[in-house]
Parts: structure tokens; C-alpha cells; sequence
């Protein structure tokens, strides 16, 4: 048995994930996980912790006012995440 270079960790858990289509899944797990960054803690509070499912972030929000205001941010919020996750993720955002 010969011996192979050395991997880093993170390398082959990177791999495993592409072989296994898990990285769309990654990214959007990532996608909620900085949701409270682009909206701010406040607002955050303010929201159900967000689902996302191929591409479609669904937030439940319990004041409609700001539900109406989250709506019409809608494009710019869903441009923001995926700039902060540096490729296209989230493609909808849901309130309701």
C-alpha cells in the first residue's frame, strides 16, 4: 500500500460535500446563519429564524407594517446575501 500526500481536513470534507451534492445545502445553511447580519439583530428579533429550501428563503414576520417593508427590500436583501455569500444562493425571498 503506498503511501499518498497528506490532505487537510478541510479539504477532503470540501470534496465530500461536492460528491455528494451537499454544497447547495451548505450555503444555504450558511444563508440563515447571516441573515441576522444583513437585517441587523433588531429586525432579526423581529422575524421567525428563516427556512430556506432550492433557493427560496421563507421568513415569518409578525408585524405586518414591517412585513410590508421587508417586502418591497426584497431584491436588494436577497442581492446582499448572496454577495455576502459570494455566489448565487438564495434566488426568493418569502415573507409571510
Amino acid at each position: 500500500m503506498e503511501r499518498q500526500e497528506a490532505e487537510s481536513l478541510g479539504d477532503v470534507l470540501r470534496r465530500t460535500l461536492e460528491q455528494q451534492g451537499m454544497t447547495g445545502r451548505l450555503y444555504e445553511a450558511r444563508a440563515i446563519s447571516i441573515w441576522p447580519l444583513v437585517v441587523g439583530e433588531h429586525i432579526a428579533a423581529l422575524c421567525s429564524r428563516p427556512s430556506v429550501w432550492r433557493g427560496v428563503m421563507t421568513i415569518y414576520v409578525k408585524s405586518a407594517p414591517l412585513r410590508q417593508e421587508l417586502n418591497m427590500s426584497r431584491s436588494t436583501l436577497t442581492r446582499i446575501l448572496n454577495e455576502e455569500l459570494g455566489r448565487n444562493v438564495i434566488n426568493e425571498i418569502k415573507f409571510l
